[in-house]
């Protein structure tokens, strides 16, 4: 009798003797990820990278666009969308659909149409930030509250709350601070620096946290997710290329100040309690 764990082995070699082959569509882009989560694929994976995309890359989806559409997109607008693109060839195909609408070319032309002019990009960038930034608030929300069943006060002391803080370290740091990933020592400096109880945040909290990320994004329903953590690099790494665009072009000073601050809402149901008991 075998385990799930011996099954799952036995169902993968299987496949490979049969001459099986699968196709998997991962959002990861540091390498041997699927490996880390199953260390039976070790050796029976071979990885093939799709970036990096390269400027010709973008020239051409722009130019089968064109062909397809009958106009002739201004080179300096095809430039501004890939560089705002953050090297994602969907958020490019994003720009460049609201850069048609905006110029009313919904459907091909009967005549060869020049499509140019900054407005039609300030229009697709504002759209887009829009769309974005909706999606990704609420996931950011959602990452905040953290698991409800360990929200409550302790023997009269405040749990840690680290998800929320952690969200706190992300708008914040912004763009710039994750646009190369951040480093868990830096994740750590920077919640203990804003911690309501930063000698309390050890390296095995920080752990749990990290290592709980892509479980907690998946129990909050964030697909596709927008970090995740890398151990081997020890490394948070955006994994969804949208949520660039969004921490370049939203207003994050404003959605940190609508975050919901858990220690705020333990205090006052805390108060609440204490003023139902007394009276």
């Amino acid at each position: 009798m075998t385990n799930a764990k011996d099954s799952s082995h036995l169902t993968s070699r299987t496949f490979q003797e049969l001459g099986i082959r699968f196709i998997i569509l991962g959002v990861w882009r540091e390498k041997n990820r699927l490996a880390q989560f199953n260390g039976d694929l070790v050796d029976r994976v071979i990885e093939v990278p799709v970036e990096p995309w390269i400027e010709e890359d973008f020239i051409r989806v722009a130019e089968k666009g064109e062909a397809e559409l009958n106009i002739r997109l201004n080179q300096d607008l095809v430039k501004q969308c890939a560089v705002s693109s953050f090297s994602s060839i969907g958020v490019f195909q994003e720009l460049l659909r609201e850069v048609c609408i905006s110029a009313e070319a919904r459907q091909r032309q009967e005549y060869v149409v020049e499509v140019s002019g900054r407005q039609h990009f300030d229009h697709a960038a504002e759209q887009k930030a829009g769309d974005y930034s909706t999606r990704h608030q609420r996931a950011l929300e959602a990452i905040a509250a953290g698991n409800p069943r360990a929200s409550g006060p302790r023997r009269g002391v405040l749990p840690l709350f680290l998800p929320y803080y952690l969200v706190r370290v992300i708008l914040e740091s912004g763009y710039a601070g994750l646009e190369n990933g951040m480093r868990r020592t830096t994740i750590h400096e920077k919640i203990q620096s804003i911690h309501h109880r930063p000698n309390d945040v050890r390296g095995s909290d920080m752990s749990n946290l990290l290592y709980s990320l892509a479980a907690l994004q998946a129990e909050k329903d964030i697909s596709p997710p927008i970090v995740d953590y890398d151990r081997s690099t020890k490394m948070l790494q955006v994994v969804d290329s949208t949520f660039y665009f969004f921490l370049k072009n939203a207003d994050l000073q404003a959605i940190l100040e609508e975050l919901q601050n858990p220690i705020e809402d333990v205090t006052e149901t805390s108060d609440l309690g204490a003023s139902e008991a007394t009276g």
